[in-house]
């Protein structure tokens, strides 16, 4: 028992005179010796403050070396990120496995700076890249170089400007704005489109303050507004989905802007979930402001469930919307049941809201056969409608059976001003 106590506190001592050692401030696996395992392990974790700086910098080459021995590079032989600019633009234009030139490219722009974005730009030139590709190289510069790209542009033959000022406003949203409150006399009259290219911009990068723009310009009496707005809209769907844009809408100024949006949201919203999509508009559907986009609903729900469509619209409050939806509810109905969309509308009763039904049904199934839509379009009882269904019908008579259209016109006993707009403007 002695002899096996002693060999118990042998072991014992020896584990603990380890793991002092382990835990001293002079062990050479922790005091970052030159050549030690514990400097090597250091080095490749934390920079000397302790900080991830290190780790950081040996990522991308990590990365890099994934990308470079990617499945795709190997396949279609893209040169390797180190390669030069020359050979890197030549490839990205010239090779002629479109893989390839994209891989090469995304590259090139990778290895852009804004002292070489230039040379860059003129071997662009020389070997005559795409409209695409242009439009990238644009936005990069823009957001790289900001003010200096900008001014370059400006006195380039190519159409370079706008997408310069789109990738700076991108990426320093306060000085393109201030570039554009202060354009130069020879750009002025540029300024519409220009001040859409800071609005994607921004769009791109801070979509409150492109909404928050849009709005002013509203205020300042700038006739764009609406379709800036949609801009906006546009990227924040994409960017957000349909439920996050359909809440951020709700946060807009009643009024055409709000509209704008709305429409715009209402079209991929209505196409992924109507009755959801239909619960978010019903909301304002008294309001002007929001017309198209019921009318885009009722559309997009009547393609899928039409019955469903025309209920809702039914149910909702009289108005410009409701009148909107059920014309293009009914548009869309008589491509998936005429029968059936017919004998709808003859169990309505006498109303407006019937004949706008019936003008949609009539201009939708005229494409199929026009001589019973002009029996429809003749059924409605307001004049107005009736006059610019019967218009449009018979353009479309015209166009799909030329002779049976002519007898028909000819025969007619409609005005001589319908007959001349049915005749004199054919539909294209």
């Amino acid at each position: 028992m002695i002899v096996h106590g002693a060999w118990c506190l042998a072991a014992v001592a020896a584990f603990g005179l380890g793991s002092i050692r382990n835990a001293s401030p002079d062990s050479s696996e922790n005091n970052g010796a030159p050549g030690s395992p514990g400097a090597r392990r250091t080095s490749s974790a934390t920079a000397s403050d302790g900080s991830p700086a290190t780790r950081d910098r040996i990522r991308p080459s990590r990365r890099s070396a994934v990308s470079e021995d990617s499945p795709l590079a190997r396949l279609f032989g893209s040169k390797p990120a180190t390669a030069g600019l020359e050979a890197l633009a030549f490839q990205a234009i010239r090779d002629p496995n479109q893989i390839s030139r994209r891989l090469a490219f995304s590259k090139l722009l990778e290895a852009m700076t804004a002292e070489n974005a230039e040379q860059i730009r003129a071997q662009l030139v020389d070997l005559g890249a795409e409209p695409e590709q242009w439009r990238d190289f644009n936005y990069s510069w823009g957001a790289l170089a900001g003010q200096d790209a900008f001014a370059a542009a400006a006195k380039t033959k190519e159409q370079d400007l706008n997408d310069t000022l789109t990738g700076w406003a991108a990426a320093n949203p306060k000085a393109a704005m201030a570039a554009l409150d202060n354009l130069p006399p020879e750009l002025e009259n540029q300024r519409g489109e220009l001040t859409r290219s800071v609005i994607a911009g921004l769009a791109d990068s801070d979509r409150a303050l492109a909404a928050e723009m849009v709005l002013r310009l509203s205020h300042e009496g700038n006739k764009d507004a609406p379709g800036l707005m949609e801009l906006v809209a546009r990227e924040t769907l994409r960017a957000e989905g349909t439920a996050t844009a359909s809440r951020w809408s709700e946060s807009l100024p009643d009024g055409p802007l709000k509209g704008a949006a709305m429409n715009l949201i209402a079209d991929e919203f209505s196409r992924r979930d109507p009755e959801a999509a239909a619960a978010w508009a019903q909301r304002h559907a008294a309001e002007d402001y929001a017309a198209r986009a019921i009318g885009r609903i009722g559309g997009q729900w009547a393609l899928q469930n039409p019955q469903a469509a025309v209920g809702w619209l039914e149910s909702l409050p009289a108005g410009n919307g409701q009148t909107a939806g059920m014309t293009a509810a009914f548009n869309h109905w008589e491509d998936r049941d005429p029968v059936a969309a017919g004998n709808y509308l003859l169990s309505m009763p006498s109303s407006q809201l019937r004949d706008t039904s019936i003008s949609g049904f009539a201009d939708g199934y005229a494409w199929q056969n026009p001589e019973l839509s002009i029996q429809w379009a003749d059924s409605i009882e307001n004049a107005a409608i009736r006059e610019q269904t019967i218009t449009r019908v018979g353009q479309i008579y015209l166009r799909q059976k030329p002779a049976a259209g002519r007898a028909w016109l000819e025969s007619s006993d409609i005005s001589p001003e319908i007959k001349q707009k049915i005749s004199g403007n054919p539909i294209r």
